[in-house]
Parts: C-alpha cells; sequence; structure tokens
C-alpha cells in the first residue's frame, strides 16, 4: 500500500490555524465544582463516630491481624498447603 504524501497547502494551513483554536479553549474551561449540603456533612461526621465507636473486633483479633499483617509486609507470612487443601474442602463442602 502506498501513501501519497501532503501535496495540498491548503489542508496543512487549515490544520493550523485550528490548532491554537482548541489550545486557547481548554486553558479557559472552567473546574468542576462539588458541594455538600450541610445535611450531608453532618450524616457523614455522624457516621464517621458512629463507626470509631463501634467495637467490631475483640483486642485477641486485633492483634492476631496486626501480626498477620506485619508477617506480610516483611514476606515472612507462610501457610501450609495442607491448610490451604482443608479450607478449599471446607469451602467446598459449606463449612466454614
Amino acid at each position: 500500500m502506498k501513501i501519497n504524501p501532503i501535496t495540498n497547502p491548503g489542508i496543512l494551513r487549515s490544520y493550523q490555524n485550528t490548532k491554537p483554536i482548541h489550545e486557547a479553549a481548554r486553558v479557559s474551561s472552567k473546574r468542576d465544582e462539588v458541594t455538600f449540603s450541610e445535611e450531608a456533612l453532618s450524616f457523614s461526621k455522624a457516621m464517621s463516630e458512629a463507626r470509631d465507636k463501634l467495637e467490631l473486633r475483640t483486642p485477641e483479633e486485633k492483634a492476631h491481624i496486626a501480626d498477620v499483617t506485619a508477617a506480610v509486609r516483611q514476606g515472612t507470612y507462610r501457610i501450609g498447603s495442607d491448610m490451604i487443601a482443608e479450607k478449599i474442602l471446607e469451602s467446598i463442602q459449606g463449612r466454614k
């Protein structure tokens, strides 16, 4: 396949004349703005406070999670293949 070069200078000039228009439009465009009502802000604050006060885990569970998280980050967390197989079988059989 042969592609011929653009020999019509009018086409190139037309493109070059439209380029500054697009750049000027991009510079003068306004930014989007989002505002929240006082009711929404109040609700969000109340939900955040309630979530902070609600204890979902025991101190032992939190300690275990912290230990596992630290081991994963350090790259020392290992699970044996027998434990993985056991969990897969439990999942298939519908047990937890």
